[in-house]
């Protein structure tokens, strides 16, 4: 396996990307990753670029503390000293193995399985990721910040490809920038001769591209997998559609299910602002509770607040303490901290030293800034999360060294996820073949930094289960993290 020699022709074809992605992963520069000087070129942001992904707070075992890592496609990036390098001395991202499989293979037919999944001699792997190339001045020292994430994540699948290789897997691969525009990559699925020819298709970023991209692989019979997408209505009955990021029903039934396997129903408690959008996310705990304890069952009491009021000092929680031996919290809420950060307070000084609480929230509480962590550790918080690095974990620090080795910088959590997905995504076409989303179920192996447990999603209807059009394949695992020791550690 290895990478196709007019690669970057299909990425940009213009002589600086050659150059931007020769300077990035030929000479492995060390600064490459690292946060920015502030550079200010009295340019607004586009609307076409990357939405932001928020930073993460993570443990720093010096300090005893946690600090934010700002892992975003919009930091500033250090400034790095560019020099002209002959392309003949410095191939852009080409490989010198032996293997190396051009894109003139002819992916011969070895049989075909009972769902017409076709397996190869060799692949074609075709990825589309932002970046954003076009914004990339050769006449500047900086690198353009908004393509940090695309090079993450392309660093760890590089290095998940040559593993790849070593295994025997043989990939063509074309990587495409679809410079976060809408129209590119309209321009991109009507026009590029090799996209068609792909048995895989990886990427994109934005929910308007993955939609597109989605819709093509339906109409191609071209199997897809949306590293970041958690919408659950890009695409209808589309068996080809492989959704990584589980969705928010997703994550409300894994919280259900692990709190029901420590507690009973009774000791359970919703709560929520009265918002229209959180609560209608009720539901879908109340349904998880049916599906799990029966429909018969007593649904979970809620506890509705009001929007009025603002730091909870009249809200009254003993009714939800003294009646129980264990009083569990569940707050599908996350776009106000100071709510959050509020309500710990105020069940903090509610309970008396018996009483013992759990509270289960959202992963975006991982990302805040405001809150006491003590309210977290005092009050067991529970988040779910697509995601989870164990530092400790000795795979997690190999692949740390490695990562160091090649590229001189800390790998990030698109590092970690290019990896992953690119190596399930090969090992899986090598297995079983060009429609390999018909033997998911066969797999189950956790992965650096989650497990891939695909389901079928499938339409709604009368008919029984088996007989339902398929809309998507969707990752149903969640992590379920446990605040303990001011650092959040894995539970199931």
């Amino acid at each position: 396996m290895t990478l196709a020699q007019s690669l970057l022709q299909r990425l940009n074809g213009s002589k600086s990307f050659l150059f931007f992605f020769c300077i990035c992963f030929s000479l492995a520069s060390c600064t490459l990753f690292q946060p920015a000087s502030k550079v200010d070129n009295g340019k607004k942001k586009k609307k076409e670029e990357l939405d932001p992904i928020q930073g993460r707070k993570v443990f720093d075992p010096e300090t005893g503390t946690y600090v934010i890592v700002e892992e975003t496609p919009t930091e500033k990036m250090d400034t790095i000293i560019w020099k002209d390098l002959p392309s003949d001395s410095y191939p852009p991202i080409t490989s010198a193995s032996d293997g190396f499989v051009d894109n003139n293979n002819t992916n011969e037919v070895i049989r075909i399985d009972n769902y017409g999944s076709e397996i190869l001699t060799s692949y074609n792997l075709s990825i589309v990721l932002p970046f954003l190339s076009h914004r990339f001045d050769d006449t500047s020292v900086d690198i353009y910040p908004d393509s940090r994430y695309a090079l993450n994540f392309y660093a760890g699948a590089r290095m998940a490809l040559d593993e790849l290789g070593d295994e025997g897997v043989r990939l063509n691969v074309n990587v495409y920038d679809s410079k976060a525009s809408e129209n590119t990559v309209r321009d991109l699925l009507r026009t590029d001769p090799d996209l068609p020819n792909s048995h895989l298709i990886v990427g994109p970023y934005r929910r308007q591209n993955v939609q597109k991209v989605a819709d093509y692989a339906k109409k191609e019979n071209i199997t897809f997998i949306s590293p970041y997408s958690a919408s659950a209505n890009l695409s209808s009955a589309n068996p080809f559609y492989l959704q990584l990021s589980p969705t928010l029903e997703s994550h409300c039934e894994a919280i259900t299910k692990h709190a029901l396997e420590k507690y009973r129903s009774d000791q359970i408690v919703l709560v929520c602002r009265e918002k229209p959008e959180e609560l209608a996310r009720l539901k879908y705990f109340q349904d998880a509770l049916k599906l799990k304890e029966g429909i018969d069952v007593e649904p979970f009491e809620e506890f509705r607040i009001s929007t009025q009021s603002v730091d909870l000092a009249e809200m009254d929680l003993l009714p939800f303490l003294e009646l129980r031996d264990t009083s569990v919290f569940i707050l599908p809420s996350w776009s106000n901290e100071t709510f959050i950060y509020s309500f710990l307070r105020k069940l903090d000084v509610s309970r008396d030293a018996s009483s013992y609480i759990v509270v289960y929230g959202m992963p975006q509480w991982m990302q805040y800034e405001k809150i006491d962590y003590d309210y977290f550790e005092k009050l067991n918080v529970h988040v779910s999360s697509d995601s989870h690095i164990d530092n400790y974990a000795n795979d997690i620090q190999f692949f740390k060294r490695r990562f160091y080795d090649r590229y001189g910088a800390i790998p990030t959590i698109d590092a970690y996820l290019g990896y992953d997905v690119m190596l399930f995504g090969g090992r899986m076409l090598q297995k079983y073949g060009t429609k390999f989303q018909y033997s998911l179920d066969m797999e189950d192996k956790r992965y650096l930094h989650t497990k891939f447990n695909f389901e079928k999603v499938v339409q709604p209807g009368t008919t029984g289960q088996e007989n339902r059009p398929v809309d998507r394949f969707e990752n149903k695992y969640i992590n379920i993290l446990k605040f303990s020791d001011y650092q959040f550690k894995l539970q199931n």
